[in-house]
This record gives C-alpha cells, sequence and structure tokens, in this order.
C-alpha cells in the first residue's frame, strides 16, 4: 500500500479478485478504502482489465484481471476484534473455530468440501432418479426399538408417552416395500446417542435405498454405478466393475484380520495351525511376515506391543529373522516354541518356504480361536500399526496407481456372541437381515453357523456402507426376534407394525444405506467429518455456536411431566 497504489483482495464463493486503486487524486475513495477492516463485506463499481505482464496469478481462478477501483461501498464493516481470520496461516485450535463456524466455513478448503458435498448429493439424486427410484421422506419421529445403539427420546405432553429419533429409516423403507414402493431411495438424517469419535455425529447423514424382487448383485450393481457416477462428477476418475473385487468374511478375517480390510498394501496374514497342532490343538495360529521389517526398532515394536496390549501370555510373539535363527525361529516364537512338529530342521525348511521368509523380515505370531466374529483380530490390528510404522520409514508403500481401493466383503455370520452376556446371541447387523437359504434350517440348532445375507463396501480400509437382503417372511422374522435373539416379548412386540407389514403381501427385498459424512471425507481427504459438515458437533456432542445442549425451565419439563433426577432427591432430602 502506498498513496499512489493500494491493492485489496475481494473474496467471495467463486474466489479472489484484485482490487487495485491507483487514482492518487481521489482523497475521499482512498480514506474509504485505508478505513476498511478486514471481512468486511463492500459493493465495488470498477474498471476490469487485463493486469500487467508478468504479474497474473495462476493459483486464482480471476487472477489474470484485476478491478480498478473508481467507488467501493462498505455495506457492512466487520469488527476489527475477530477472534480469527480465515485465511491466516497459524489457525486458532478446533474448539474456537467451531465456536466462530460462520468465520471457519469462510476458508477456502472448507467452501470447497461443502460445495462438493452439494454436488454429490444430487449427482446421486439424478442417478437414482434416472435409475427409476423414488425419493421418499420417512418420519424423524419414530418410536423405540431394540435395534443396537443408545437411541435420542423425545418427550411428548402425554404423560409416559415418547418419541424415539430414528437411528435409520430401515423399518420404514421395508414397509414402503410392502406397500409397492419397488425402489425408494433417500438422503436420511439419522441419530445415535453414542460416544463419537473422529468417524461418527450424534446425526449423521445417510444414503438410503430399498429394491424390491432383487438379489444381491443387483443392489451392487446399482451401487457401483452411482459410486462410479460420484467419482467421475467429484473427481474426474472413471470406475469399472473391476474396481469392485468381492471377498467373504473369512477370507477378509482370516487373510487381513479385518471385516474392511485395506487392500492397498499386501502384507497378508497366514494361518499356520497345521504346523504346530501338537501345542496349539483345534485353536488357530496367525503368522504375519513382514518384508525387511527388522528395521524397526525394539522400542518401536514394544511401544505397539504396549498400545496393542499385546505379551507372550497372551499368546503374541514376535522374531526378527537373521542369519542365526532363519533355521530355528519356531524354537523362539511363544506360542510355537514346545512344538515337536518343528523340532525337525526340514519342517522348518518347509515352513520358511510357504512363508518366503528371508533374513531382514520381521516374524509375527499369534495363537487365536478358530471361531472368527466381530470386526478384526489381534493380528488385524497388528498389521495396521505395522503398516504405518513401515510407511514412516519408507518401507512401504501404497499402491499409487489405484489411490482409492474398493472391496465387497460378503456373507457375514447372522449372528455374534452377545458380548454383554445378557443372552447368547445377538444380530451381527440388524435383526432383519435374511440368512442364505441354505442355511435356513440351522435356525434352531447351530445358530452360529448362519450366514447372513450382508454385504459391506469397504474403500481404503474403512466401511462407506453396508446393506443386505432382508427377512420377508413374518414368521421367519417373529422366530429370530422370539427364539434366536431370545427378545423378551415387551421387546419384540415393539416391531409389531414391521411384522404385521411383512405379512400384508410383502415383496422379497434387499437395501444398503452409505455413510454419506464419511464417504464426504474420503472425497475431500479429510481426516475427520467435521470438516465436510457445516456446523458438526464437537467431541462429547456439545454445539458450540448455539451452545447446545442447554438447559430447559422447570416449566417446559412439567408441560411434558418431567423433572430432573437431581431436583427429585434434592425434594426428598428437604
Amino acid at each position: 500500500m502506498s498513496q499512489e497504489l493500494i491493492f485489496l483482495p475481494l473474496r467471495d464463493h467463486s474466489g479472489v479478485t484484485q482490487l487495485v486503486y491507483r487514482n492518487s487524486n481521489d482523497e475521499l475513495l482512498r480514506s474509504q478504502i485505508q478505513s476498511l477492516s478486514a471481512e468486511s463485506v463492500v459493493c465495488v463499481e470498477g474498471v476490469v482489465r487485463k493486469r500487467p505482464e508478468g504479474m497474473a496469478n495462476k493459483n486464482q481462478a480471476a487472477g489474470a484481471i484485476e478491478v480498478e477501483i473508481s467507488k467501493i461501498y462498505c455495506l457492512n464493516p466487520a469488527t476489527p476484534s475477530l477472534p480469527f481470520w480465515p485465511n491466516q496461516p497459524q489457525l486458532p485450535n478446533e474448539e474456537v473455530r467451531l465456536r466462530y463456524r460462520y468465520l471457519d466455513l469462510r476458508r477456502q478448503e472448507l467452501q470447497h468440501n461443502i460445495r462438493l458435498r452439494s454436488l454429490t448429493a444430487n449427482t446421486v439424486r439424478n442417478y437414482l432418479t434416472e435409475n427409476g427410484f423414488t425419493e421418499i421422506e420417512t418420519p424423524t419421529l419414530f418410536k423405540s426399538t431394540p435395534e443396537g445403539a443408545r437411541e435420542f427420546i423425545v418427550p411428548t405432553r402425554k404423560r409416559g408417552a415418547f418419541y424415539a429419533l430414528p437411528q435409520s429409516p430401515q423399518q420404514h423403507k421395508q414397509m414402503l416395500m410392502a406397500a409397492g414402493f419397488d425402489r425408494y431411495f433417500q438422503i436420511a438424517r439419522c441419530f445415535r446417542d453414542e460416544d463419537l469419535r473422529a468417524d461418527r455425529q450424534p446425526e449423521f447423514t445417510q444414503i438410503d435405498l430399498e429394491m424390491s424382487f432383487v438379489k444381491i448383485q443387483d443392489i451392487q450393481q446399482i451401487i457401483e454405478g452411482m459410486v462410479a457416477s460420484i467419482w467421475d462428477k467429484a473427481l474426474g476418475k472413471r470406475l469399472t466393475k473391476e474396481h469392485f473385487p468381492h471377498m467373504t468374511y473369512n477370507e477378509a478375517m482370516s487373510k487381513y484380520g479385518s471385516d474392511k480390510p485395506d487392500i492397498r498394501f499386501d502384507m497378508k496374514i497366514n494361518e499356520i495351525g497345521s504346523s504346530v497342532k501338537d501345542v496349539v490343538g483345534d485353536n488357530s495360529v496367525d503368522c504375519m511376515v513382514v518384508k525387511k521389517g527388522s528395521a524397526l526398532t525394539g522400542g518401536e515394536l514394544k511401544a505397539m506391543q504396549k498400545v496393542l496390549d499385546l505379551t507372550e501370555d497372551k499368546d503374541f510373539a514376535f522374531v526378527k529373522i537373521n542369519e542365526n535363527n532363519i533355521h530355528s525361529w519356531p524354537s523362539k516364537c511363544g506360542p510355537l516354541r514346545h512344538s515337536q512338529q518343528m523340532s525337525q530342521p526340514q519342517q522348518h525348511q518347509q515352513l520358511n518356504q510357504s512363508l518366503d521368509i528371508e533374513q531382514g523380515d520381521l516374524v509375527l505370531v499369534h495363537k487365536r480361536p478358530s471361531y472368527l466374529y466381530g470386526g478384526n483380530t489381534t493380528m488385524g490390528r497388528v498389521r495396521l500399526h505395522i503398516s504405518e510404522l513401515m510407511q514412516k520409514k519408507g518401507l512401504l508403500t501404497l499402491d499409487q496407481q489405484e489411490k482409492y481401493k474398493f472391496l465387497w466383503v460378503e456373507s457375514f455370520p447372522l449372528f455374534t456372541p452377545d458380548e454383554q452376556g445378557i443372552r447368547t446371541w445377538q444380530a451381527t447387523h440388524h435383526p432383519f437381515t435374511a440368512p442364505y437359504d441354505q442355511d435356513i434350517s440351522l435356525l434352531a440348532t447351530h445358530p452360529e453357523k448362519v450366514r447372513g445375507q450382508h454385504y459391506d463396501l469397504v474403500l481404503n480400509g474403512m466401511e462407506i456402507g453396508g446393506g443386505s437382503i432382508r427377512i420377508h417372511s413374518p414368521v421367519m422374522q417373529t422366530f429370530i426376534l422370539e427364539k434366536v435373539l431370545q427378545l423378551e416379548k415387551y421387546e419384540y412386540k415393539r416391531f409389531d407394525h414391521l411384522i404385521d407389514a411383512l405379512g400384508g403381501g410383502c415383496p422379497p427385498h434387499g437395501g444398503i444405506a452409505l455413510g454419506f459424512d464419511r464417504l464426504m471425507a474420503i472425497l475431500c481427504e479429510s481426516s475427520s467429518i467435521r470438516d465436510v459438515i457445516a456446523f458438526p458437533k464437537a467431541a462429547g456432542g456439545k454445539d458450540f455456536v448455539v451452545n447446545s445442549p442447554s438447559e430447559v425451565t422447570a416449566d417446559q419439563l412439567n408441560q411434558y411431566g418431567l423433572q430432573l433426577a437431581a431436583d427429585v432427591a434434592e425434594k426428598k432430602t428437604d
């Protein structure tokens, strides 16, 4: 800035345009410009000119031109004491930015994210509409049903009567299938009152759809086309059928130790229990060989053990392979140490050959029960931790040609052991998933062997969607709720509306839901879904912009027949 020349950046939704003042004789105009505070709202009149030779800015959309100011009007001056400026190099902590979200959203990065979210939502709507889907809104005020996650309860003025906010439109969309809407979709708002992490919000958005008279492949084909359309519009990248390989749950868990494996790097897990059956019996032994893994320091490996809570007494061990132990490492490896099957050099050599073990490798071993359930195994967690360490050392690179690695994981167990110990079994996903036809006879005798017609879409080790073929028989649905899941009568009676709909002539159907927030975080290459939501909640569910959740008055509580427990206790002691 000088007496003769003043430059001003003017920012709007399209980017930044350079304003320039060159009229040294207009004292009033210069005074108006100099009095402006950063982030003020202005209206400008002037002449658009090409910038002087060599002065173009390739980083700006309007970088080839500038506007020479003839008049400027301040429509609303910004206070000079703003808590921060959106374009300042060093931003304040996230709590401050969430408190002043309207300032934070002015940042170019967040502007891009929110606008890309809008573009993606429109892409989804256009694609599904073109494929015969009908967009239908389902109620936000629902009822409490035992689906797993904790619900948000909404009181009413009718004493003792409550709504619940829906965890998903699952039951309504199944009833829409019974109503004859053969292809439904909705970009749905969902609610879960659960602990919050970087990938969780108490209110979230999902791309929800359901189809009648379909098989798994039909739904997957629709989703692959939709995702390909999103990638084309958002990233300019072409996806084909080959970008969506398939894997069973058992294969994913045994080879990668996860039901949502990251297949951007190899590092597979091998099961070697048959080689040491004399010491492990019916258990399984997971073995993973990390090429050049001996470069990891003892401190790094011990830190990993501490983080993952792994010790030898928990049947975990690792060995760095060198010239002295390459033919004897099993004898120094916890779970394998006392195996007579490994007492001969020939058996060591066969194991080394089958695992392709070389000097400089790191071998990790873990003994586990053979029955696979849940989301990951110990070795699966180790695999991810080791991969991060190896990447930091430059010893492991992800597939650079295929930045986005999709995977369909299928054939999950329909039931898993109830971790809370209240009942024998719990639904692996939700209680409306249909078993494979060939497994129906096992429902009454061996529920643990029943496979569900469930499928997850995984991207770079993150689950971005999950769906299933649903139960359309009211008899089977009642049997699963009452006999297999052992719900109390008052619990399964809460599903009477769905059972009645199934019994009214409901066609076979299935569907899927994709987490829209997580999908957008991946498209925007953000580590947190808070960066792709306009007004997200902070950790703990707090909204710093409006300072909610907040207290309500005693009169408001009385209207709903409610009283805070602390107030009741206080009255009892008076």
